[in-house]
């Protein structure tokens, strides 16, 4: 199982294009995380923690689906409701049991605390042999477009 969280469009449509080629490659299947954030830890779990889609979501999403279905890969996405970010993405790679993991933690006022973050999840994703996958978005300006380049061998 390979998970990837829904971030910025550019982000996930990057994240969407390498995960569905590892899946089909490894004949496995990709789960699209959509994270919900409640305000109140006391609302996890309940439907007043249940923020649907907007419209521009419901479109983003049925380009992630069409994305999945270019590969011929089994996407499902799972909504879920978080209070910690880096908690929660934890929390689905053990939900979902997935071996690998596409996250994009957003920056920090203090660059070391993110910096802290990434190490400390790494650590936790490879105590349970999860690899993660952190595509650097830094000095990007174009609109990523996938592509394949062959190298000659000799």
């Amino acid at each position: 199982m390979i998970l990837v969280q829904i971030s910025n469009k550019q982000w996930t449509m990057q994240a969407m294009h390498l995960a569905c080629a590892m899946a089909r490659n490894t004949r496995d299947s990709v789960t699209l995380l959509h994270l919900m954030r409640v305000r109140n830890p006391v609302l996890l779990g309940t439907e007043l923690g249940i923020v649907p889609p907007t419209s521009q979501e419901r479109k983003d999403l049925c380009e992630y689906e069409m994305i999945a279905e270019d590969y011929g890969v089994k996407m499902i996405v799972q909504p879920m409701q978080y209070d910690d970010l880096a908690e929660a993405l934890l929390q689905a790679a053990d939900f979902t049991n997935a071996q690998v993991v596409f996250v994009n933690l957003p920056e920090s006022l203090f660059p070391f605390w993110k910096r802290f973050q990434m190490w400390n999840f790494r650590r936790e994703l490879a105590a349970h042999g999860r690899q993660i996958y952190i595509l650097d978005q830094t000095n990007q300006t174009d609109e990523w477009v996938p592509s394949v380049s062959l190298k000659a061998t000799k």
